[in-house]
């Protein structure tokens, strides 16, 4: 299998665990692209994140149409969006 380093920003979303495979619990979506995120290492931490706008950089690997990504490190950002509004 394939992996790609990649950085994705865009908020932290939950997964409902049973309908994913490797026990994702949270995601992260950018532009309607969701990235389910592997619970390893920096991951797990983003179980807290639920809902914060953060950059996520890690391993990404595609698996049956679903994005996995396994984090190596996150930031969360400020979400200053509104003020284009």
């Amino acid at each position: 299998m394939n992996k790609n380093a990649v950085t994705v920003k865009g908020y932290v979303v939950a997964v409902p665990r049973a309908v994913d495979a490797r026990q994702a619990r949270v995601a992260v979506v950018q532009e309607d692209v969701e990235y389910r995120i592997v619970p390893r290492g920096a991951g797990v931490d983003l179980d807290d994140e639920v809902s914060v706008f953060v950059e996520v950089t890690g391993l990404l690997e595609e698996s049956d149409g679903v994005n996995y990504l396994t984090v190596r490190g996150y930031k969360v950002l400020e979400d200053d969006s509104w003020l284009e509004e």
